[in-house]
């Protein structure tokens, strides 16, 4: 019997805590972040939402020109500033070895004809400021055209040009 009672003893201030944890309340506060995301790029096939860092056109030549589709993707609502600089078209891995170049002719954004910089070279691809919030995703069709008639002048071979784009907040 006293094992019983010193059991109780033990145990009474036990079942008075939960009964007080039972009606006070507790909270705990929640935050978090939504991290900046700019991402730009190629997208390589129609409809596709999956930009890639770099790409390959292997018919530049074509009379339409090269086009590829450039894309930005990004939650952070500032103006954007895209420029790219464009090599002409180097003559690579010729049996002789002669230096060949092609001149680019022209450079168009979604078919709107665009002009180099005549200080830096580079085209303007794209300065605006961003229309939607959280995120959103722009896309531009862009279009070199090789100078025709250096491309019919060429010596035969494998030639290549660069398109390095940037992409800045425009300040």
């Amino acid at each position: 019997m006293r094992r019983l009672l010193l059991l109780l003893v033990l145990l009474l201030p036990l079942f008075g805590l939960m009964g007080a944890a039972g009606t006070s309340q507790v909270t705990i506060s929640l935050t978090t972040s939504v991290p900046e995301l700019l991402v730009h790029g190629f997208l390589m096939e129609e409809g596709s939402t999956d930009i890639q860092a770099s790409a390959d056109i292997a018919d530049a030549f074509n009379e339409d020109g090269a086009q590829f589709t450039y894309a930005i993707r990004t939650n952070v609502a500032i103006p954007l500033k895209v420029t790219a600089s464009i090599t002409p078209f180097e003559r690579k891995f010729a049996l002789a070895p002669v230096p060949a170049e092609v001149g680019i002719e022209q450079v168009l954004v979604d078919g709107t004809l665009i002009s180099a910089d005549p200080v830096t070279g580079a085209y303007q691809i794209v300065n605006q400021a961003p229309t939607g919030s959280g995120m959103t995703t722009y896309s531009y069709l862009l279009t070199v055209k090789a100078n025709p008639t250096q491309v019919q002048n060429a010596p035969a071979g494998y030639y290549e040009s660069t398109v390095s784009i940037g992409i800045s907040p425009e300040n």
